[in-house]
């Protein structure tokens, strides 16, 4: 690539607007300088435009030529860039301490039984990979002529992602992933997660809505699958998020142990932000409820200024009456 002539960008956090940040890299300002600082951490010679050139090939995943051109570097400077970052980003961990499902819990509306409850939201995402191996071919998918490979995710029901398992080939059954992995793991007593119809097999393990029959749905079972589908809009809303990112629509053209580092580091930048957001939420909440103390105490203070007030003017026309007499 010819940059004879022409001024190299290297991008720093800082020269976006925040509206315009958040509309080329996904993440907002604060979260990916949270980021920046973990990886510095690990490599020091990390800089602020090797993780947007990260963010960046991931939002629009069309070439290292088309993307190195925007920013006036050789492709050769900005695919080092990109995978200098994934390499650092394997010492990084999202996951959460499995235990901590349990804080999150929401009663099992569908049991019968009073002491069921529901932890975590599963599902499997589908990326196209750009080969010709008809190994990765299925016919249920249409992005990428069909070949690609699946991560299966699941989530609380705050949306922070607590297991990532991948990369499987899209021909691989959910139900089938699911076993494999979260389906050895011992749950407590009357627990279950929540899944789609291609989890059915495992009832005691997964909550799955109602398949249609040739007499329909009963009431009952059309409530129960409202009910499924409210608390599956969850996962639906972190795979939302990571579609804003090409490589889950572009099929991917390098190696698939990048692919699969690079999906991990993606879904870690998104549990940062949600922990973000927990935390300024808690924090709206707390300072709502200090003003709310402050209100109350306010209002006390005013109701007895009011009470003393209302008493120093009876006495005084008390006072008065008497005088009268």
């Amino acid at each position: 690539m010819n940059v004879v002539n022409k001024k190299k960008i290297y991008p720093s956090i800082h020269s976006y607007s925040d509206q315009d940040f958040v509309k080329n890299f996904v993440f907002n300002k604060n979260i990916v300088g949270k980021v920046l600082k973990n990886l510095e951490k690990i490599d020091e010679s990390i800089k602020e435009h090797h993780l947007l050139f990260f963010l960046d090939y991931c939002k629009f995943n069309t070439t290292f030529y088309d993307r190195a051109s925007k920013f006036n570097i050789s492709s050769r400077t900005y695919s080092d860039c990109v995978w200098k970052v994934v390499t650092a980003s394997k010492s990084l961990n999202f996951k959460n301490k499995f235990s901590k499902r349990l804080n999150s819990k929401i009663d099992d509306l569908v049991s019968t039984s009073n002491d069921q409850f529901l932890t975590l939201v599963v599902d499997s995402t589908f990326i196209p990979f750009a080969t010709t191996d008809q190994s990765f071919y299925s016919g249920y998918y249409r992005k990428g002529n069909g070949r690609g490979v699946k991560f299966q995710v699941s989530c609380d029901s705050s949306g922070e992602v607590f297991t990532v398992h991948g990369q499987y080939k899209s021909t691989a059954a959910d139900i089938t992933i699911f076993r494999e992995t979260l389906g050895r793991v011992p749950l407590c007593a009357g627990e279950r997660f929540i899944a789609d119809k291609g989890y059915v097999g495992e009832s005691n393990k997964i909550l799955c809505p109602h398949k249609e029959t040739e007499n329909g749905l009963t009431s009952k079972e059309k409530l129960e699958n409202r009910f499924i589908k409210r608390n599956r809009l969850i996962i639906e809303n972190v795979f939302g998020v990571l579609r804003r990112f090409k490589i889950m629509d572009v099929p991917w053209a390098t190696n698939l142990s990048k692919l699969r580092d690079t999906f991990f580091f993606l879904v870690y930048i998104y549990n940062l932000s949600i922990r973000f957001n927990k935390k300024i939420i808690e924090k709206a909440m707390k300072e709502d409820e200090e003003k709310k103390d402050e209100d109350e105490d306010e209002e006390l203070q005013t109701n007895s200024d009011e009470n003393i007030d209302q008493f120093l003017t009876d006495c005084t026309s008390s006072w008065q009456d008497q005088n009268k007499d």
